[in-house]
């Protein structure tokens, strides 16, 4: 009885866990990206949206096992996309000058994130905004 107690727990946290891995692949909007899903919003009203994603349904220990993620928007598409070079490429096919740019600013992916102080914008909107 104990092991069929065990199995049929078991079986129901994988479940459960298999389709809240479900609801994350769906593509996540601007709407639904919302503070209650975990989403949180660093640029409104650029030309490149950032927002941040921070898994919440976890222990303080497990941090580490869930990093923060950073996706991105822009005009023509309110789909969240992962915040690489490759897709910001993608979003703007036309703009050589901005790709370039991207390569040259940016060594890797984990550095699109970062905020330029002085003109009090994200990084990838000032190289957007001198490459359009």
């Amino acid at each position: 009885m104990k092991r069929f107690l065990f199995f049929f727990m078991l079986a129901g946290s994988l479940l459960a866990f298999s389709q809240n891995s479900v609801a994350q692949k769906n593509s996540v909007t601007a709407a639904t990206a919302t503070k209650k899903n975990g989403y949180t919003v660093l640029n409104a009203g650029e030309k490149v949206v950032l927002y941040k994603y921070e898994h919440k349904a976890h222990a303080p220990k497990q941090a580490d096992k869930y990093p923060i993620t950073y996706f991105f928007t822009t005009g023509d598409s309110d789909v969240l996309q992962p915040l690489t070079k490759t897709n910001l490429k993608k979003a703007f096919p036309q703009n050589h000058p901005f790709h370039d740019a991207l390569d040259q600013t940016f060594k890797d992916d984990g550095e699109l994130t970062a905020y330029d102080s002085f003109h009090k914008m994200y990084k990838v909107n000032w190289v957007l905004k001198n490459h359009l």
